[in-house]
């Protein structure tokens, strides 16, 4: 356990580090160039962008203002798509994780950290996709992938994730896969959005515990 406590620190003090660098970044070039890059909001001297349907700012110093607590998991990528993001449209071609640049080799690690924790919090807590709705800005969607429910969710402008899910039926254990629109790579390079899709599992994991018990 204590270990594990050392690990996590470990992690956080990297994340810590490396927020404060992505920040030193941002205050280092135009944001009003890079709003019009991503198309996103920008207005006396402050750069405005929708995650999840709310408000995530960044002004010319790198200092974050949200309307939702965003941990750093999540926090990392923004600032990267800010820096980084080239603001493609999505094509409406839907792909695995696995089917990515790079997505094979981070794979394991994020099946373990995404996919598996996001299946077991939809298995256990029934109220998951009615939170991705109503809190988190949801659309369904009616996909061609077997699902019993299909959910688009923006994390980011222009990176949609679609999450399909199938509870358990007849001795067949339930089934979730995310999907990415093609051109995700063209905003967000695969650690980021490990990282990015880590992150929203934490956080719907906060959620659940809150609202579920």
């Amino acid at each position: 356990m204590i270990q594990q406590k050392k690990a996590n620190k470990g992690v956080t003090q990297q994340q810590g580090e490396a927020i404060k660098e992505l920040k030193q970044k941002i205050a280092s070039i135009d944001l009003a160039e890079a709003a019009k890059r991503l198309g996103v909001q920008y207005a006396s001297g402050i750069l405005t962008l929708q995650c999840l349907g709310k408000n995530f700012s960044v002004d010319e110093h790198g200092n974050i203002i949200t309307e939702i607590h965003v941990n750093p998991w999540v926090a990392i990528p923004i600032l990267n798509y800010i820096l980084y993001g080239k603001g493609t449209p999505p094509s409406g071609e839907w792909v695995t994780f696995r089917e990515l640049k790079g997505g094979e080799e981070w794979y394991p690690l994020y099946s373990q950290r995404a996919e598996k924790p996001l299946k077991k919090i939809a298995d256990t807590y029934t109220e998951l996709f009615n939170d991705m709705l109503q809190i988190f800005n949801g659309k369904r969607i009616d996909y061609h992938y077997p699902a019993d429910i299909s959910i688009v969710l923006l994390p980011l402008p222009k990176v949609p994730i679609l999450i399909c899910y199938s509870g358990p039926d007849d001795g067949l254990e339930s089934s979730l896969t995310i999907f990415y629109d093609k051109t995700v790579e063209e905003n967000l390079n695969i650690e980021t959005l490990y990282s990015l899709i880590a992150g929203l599992v934490v956080m719907f994991g906060k959620i659940s515990l809150r609202h579920g018990h």
